[in-house]
C-alpha cells in the first residue's frame, strides 16, 4: 500500500492507495474507497509538484465521476486543504512544509 499524508500541527489525514492498474487507482480516504482514473492521478501529481514549487496554484484530485475528492490550494506558502469522503467534507489550513511529505510520497513527475 502507498500512503499519502497531508496535515498540520493539529491533524494528519492519510490517503492510501490500496489498488492500482494502468486505468484506475483505488484510494482509501478514512475508510471510504474512491476510484480515480490513473491519468487523473498523474495530473494531480503534476499540478501538486508545480504548485508546491511555485508556492502558488491548485492541485485537485477527482474521482471517476469527476468530483473533486482532494484539493490543495497554495498561496505564498499557505495551503488550504479540502478532502471529501463520501458526503462529508474536511477543510483545514497548513503551510507548505507540512505538504513536503505528501510530495515525497507522490514523487516528482516531469
Amino acid at each position: 500500500m502507498h500512503r499519502i499524508e497531508i496535515g498540520n500541527e493539529v491533524e494528519t489525514h492519510r490517503l492510501t492507495i490500496v489498488w492500482a492498474s494502468r486505468k484506475t487507482v483505488s484510494i482509501d480516504i478514512f475508510g471510504h474507497v474512491e476510484a480515480v482514473k490513473t491519468v487523473d492521478y498523474v495530473l494531480f501529481a503534476r499540478a501538486l509538484t508545480e504548485a508546491y514549487h511555485k508556492l502558488d496554484g491548485t492541485a485537485q484530485l477527482v474521482n471517476e465521476a469527476g468530483h473533486a475528492i482532494v484539493t490543495l490550494t497554495f498561496k505564498r506558502g499557505v495551503v488550504d486543504v479540502r478532502i471529501v469522503r463520501g458526503g462529508s467534507v474536511r477543510t483545514f489550513r497548513t503551510d507548505q512544509s507540512y505538504v513536503t511529505p505528501a510530495l515525497a510520497q507522490i514523487g516528482v513527475i516531469e
